[in-house]
């Protein structure tokens, strides 16, 4: 076995591993499961929960097709979504281990590094209520960046439909696309690109309006706006609103401190797209619900692997030429 097949072997071992930790804590398949109310699974596979949830429907429609083919019934469903979600977690490791390649080139060190993702999803994920479509979020919005990376449009635009489906952050790749290209294309491939997109969006989204036309009296439509509810937050609440700083397990403050590290562009430009994405969920997402902010945790990830190595790699070199400095040259 080669040394490339023996880290492979290694990694999808672990990777499945920490993926069968992480879901029965958020679906509790083996005990009586927790009461999600009107928006549980069952009902976003029913149709009938309250919107926005009802629109991120790519999974529940999956789990729909095996009740339908009789591969699960009606009792076994959460058991489906555990498998989804188990397969969800070990592609995403994948997905995220390509992802880091582009800057980490050791197999060895970014195959660790990549496992460490298992470490910091927790901080925005793996809380009561289970929402189907959150880690699969997490997988599109990594595989994008890569496909954006590597202008595999061919491949780009099924997977961009896949994560509108699942859910409307995927308008964010195209904030990617954007900041990435903006001066390596023509202005009028850009446009192209950028505008066939926001088409491609603006369409799954509007079909799902009128799909779920039904639902939206005991919803918020496509959108919950938060804005007043955040002010208020931050300033009847300011120390509670400090929570929203652990988001990415306080990884963000490495990259923050040392952004100057970062040497690649393409990861340097794609960290762009973060305060966007922030300002994005301040309108529509509770500040206080870290999970709002999972999609970009591969971005801070990455960037933080970067710095950190790059940091370790600049002491150890100050060592070296320190130990040079101070051994006599007849030694």
């Amino acid at each position: 076995m080669t040394r490339a097949a023996r880290i492979d072997l290694a990694f999808l071992a672990a990777a499945v591993v920490l993926s069968l930790h992480t879901v029965p804590y958020e679906l509790r398949v083996c005990i009586p499961p927790p009461d999600h109310g009107l928006d549980s699974p069952e009902s976003l596979v029913a149709g009938t929960a309250s919107t926005p949830y009802q629109y991120r429907v790519l999974v529940p429609l999956l789990v729909r097709g095996l009740l339908y083919t009789h591969v699960v019934d009606p009792s076994t469903q959460l058991i489906a979504f555990a498998v989804i979600q188990v397969l969800a977690l070990i592609l995403l490791a994948f997905v995220f281990r390509a992802y880091l390649s582009r800057f980490v080139p050791d197999p060895v060190v970014c195959s660790t590094a990549a496992l460490t993702l298992f470490a910091v999803l927790p901080f925005n994920y793996f809380n009561l209520p289970y929402y189907p479509y959150d880690i699969p979020s997490v997988l599109f919005f990594t595989l994008g960046l890569l496909l954006i990376y590597e202008q595999k449009w061919a491949w780009f635009y099924p997977l961009f439909i896949a994560a509108t489906i699942n859910r409307e952050t995927s308008i964010f790749l195209t904030v990617v696309t954007v900041f990435v290209l903006f001066d390596r294309v023509p202005a009028k491939v850009l446009a192209l690109l950028a505008g066939s997109q926001i088409a491609i969006w603006t369409a799954i989204k509007a079909a799902l309006w009128v799909i779920y036309a039904d639902n939206r009296w005991m919803g918020y439509g496509l959108y919950q706006f938060q804005l007043k509810v955040n002010l208020a937050t931050l300033v009847e609440r300011p120390l509670k609103s400090v929570i929203a700083l652990g988001t990415w397990g306080c990884l963000w403050m490495a990259v923050v401190i040392w952004h100057k590290r970062i040497r690649d562009p393409y990861l340097r430009r794609t960290l762009w797209t973060i305060p966007v994405f922030i300002v994005g969920m301040f309108l529509v997402g509770f500040i206080l619900e870290l999970r709002i902010y999972g999609e970009v945790l591969p971005i801070v990830l990455a960037a933080f692997w970067v710095v950190f190595l790059d940091v370790i790699d600049s002491a150890s070199r100050r060592r070296v030429a320190g130990f040079d400095r101070q051994t006599p040259a007849s030694a």
